[in-house]
Parts: C-alpha cells; structure tokens; sequence
C-alpha cells in the first residue's frame, strides 16, 4: 500500500512502503518524530491508512513542531490517533477546518454509526510559583468547551506532563464549575475564556467524558460525565484501557523539566 492508498486497512505496509510514508507525513526520517511513529505504524494497517490519507496534515504540523515542545504536543495528538484507529471505525483528522471553525482533532465514527469528537489537550510543566492544580484544570475545560460539538458525543482527552489527576479531580472540578455558575459568576468564566455563567450550562452538557493520561506513571483515568446529553458508547468505554496512551506517548524527554 502506497501512501495517499487507504483502500484496503487490512494490509500490512513493507518496511518500503513505512519509509516512504514516512517521507510523505513527516519529510523524511530525520525529522525528530518519525522514528518514534515508525513503531507505532508497524503492524498497524489502520494507522497505516490514516497516516496515509492525511500525510500532508501531518506534515504541515510537524514542519512546525520545530521545539520540544510543539514536537510533544504532536507526539501526543498522534499517539491518540493510533489508539483510536480502527478498520471498523472511520477516523478524520480535523474534521471542522474546511469550515473555518476550530473544533475537536478527531471525528471517530464509532462502529461506522455513532458520532464521537474527541480532542486532545497537553497540560505543560509549569512554573512552580504558579502551580494550582485544581484552577489550572477549572481553566483548561472552560477553554475547551467551547470547541466541543453540540448534538454528538465528545471526549477530551488530556495529556498531563505536570499534575497527576485523577477521576475524581475532573469530578470534583465539574461541580465547583456547576456552583459558580448556579452563582451567575460571570466574571470567573469571563477570565477563563468564557462569555459567562449561561455559556457554562449550555456547554458543559456535550462534555461526554475526560481522559487524564500522565505518561510519568503509565496512568489513564477515564471520566464519565454522568450529565452529558450524548453518553460515550459503551463499547469505546470498554476499549479505553487498551489503548496503553500513556505509553505510547512515553515519556518527557530528558531535559525538559519544570521551570523553577
């Protein structure tokens, strides 16, 4: 299968064929990525296939990711890609840009029937003067519903290189957003990127779930909103443990620690 060739996800590329798909999304092996992508392509024919549909988005990003941490944050959209490909469930990449709206990384037909969007966020080592887990948390997801797609399904899955959280964090955060908003707190969502308390309820409903994942310890912790509209199929609920993402990501690379 040559790249650009997503017929037939059911076979396997030659060494050849991985080479030259890997010149296509990431201009050749030099580039600091490919050698960790080439062994998850291996023996994966539908990350073959996306890789090969989407060689030149790839690229694109990965011409970008000139830092370590642009490269980390591809790293971990693209370990989320090979985790969520699958023969039996079409994957697109950035399915909202041909409409000029920024939404989710991935559309993933689930089955071939059922709608989910999932995106994928990286929370960065932080000063260690400004570290506050739980308002970093409360920030990032009011930062990210409102890229989340109303009438579907929505996962975000989040990449944590500093805080090691948990279920109940995300849990325990969805509640403390539930109070201030019942408190018409407009000026807390207003700083946190938010129009204000009313844009809070409106969103926080397509919110299906949250996957922490903390590659420092090979952890994953799936949270299931209890209140979304559109619940995560059951199916893709049992698969997330085998998805191994936190060691697909691997871990920072030596060198990158947190600012002091």
């Amino acid at each position: 299968m040559k790249p650009g060739d997503d017929n037939n996800v059911n076979s396997t590329m030659s060494a050849g064929d991985i080479r030259e798909l890997i010149s296509s999304a990431f201009g050749g092996a030099a580039h600091p990525l490919a050698p960790w992508y080439v062994g998850l392509l291996e023996d994966a024919p539908p990350l073959q296939a996306f890789t090969a549909a989407n060689a030149t988005k790839i690229r694109k990003k990965a011409r970008h990711a000139n830092t370590p941490e642009t490269q980390r944050d591809l790293r971990c959209e693209l370990a989320v890609a090979a985790a969520l490909a699958d023969r039996r469930s079409p994957l697109a990449y950035e399915p909202l840009a041909t409409k000029g709206r920024r939404g989710p990384d991935f559309l993933l037909r689930h089955k071939g029937h059922t709608d989910v969007y999932v995106e994928v966020t990286r929370l960065r080592l932080a000063h260690a003067q400004a570290r506050e887990p739980a308002g970093r948390l409360a920030a990032l997801l009011c930062g990210k519903l409102a890229q989340l797609v109303a009438g579907t399904a929505n996962l975000l899955v989040l990449v944590s290189d500093d805080e090691l959280f948990s279920g109940e964090h995300v849990d325990a955060t969805i509640q403390e957003l539930r109070g201030r908003a019942d408190a018409n707190d407009d000026a807390y969502f207003a700083f946190r990127g938010l129009a204000g308390a009313r844009a809070l309820r409106q969103m926080l409903p397509c919110l299906s779930g949250m996957l922490i994942v903390v590659p420092a310890v090979l952890t994953e912790a799936l949270s299931l909103h209890q209140q979304a509209r559109h619940p995560l199929p059951t199916e893709l609920v049992r698969a997330v443990p085998t998805w191994s993402l936190a060691a697909k990501i691997g871990l920072l690379p030596a060198g990158q620690t947190r600012e002091v």
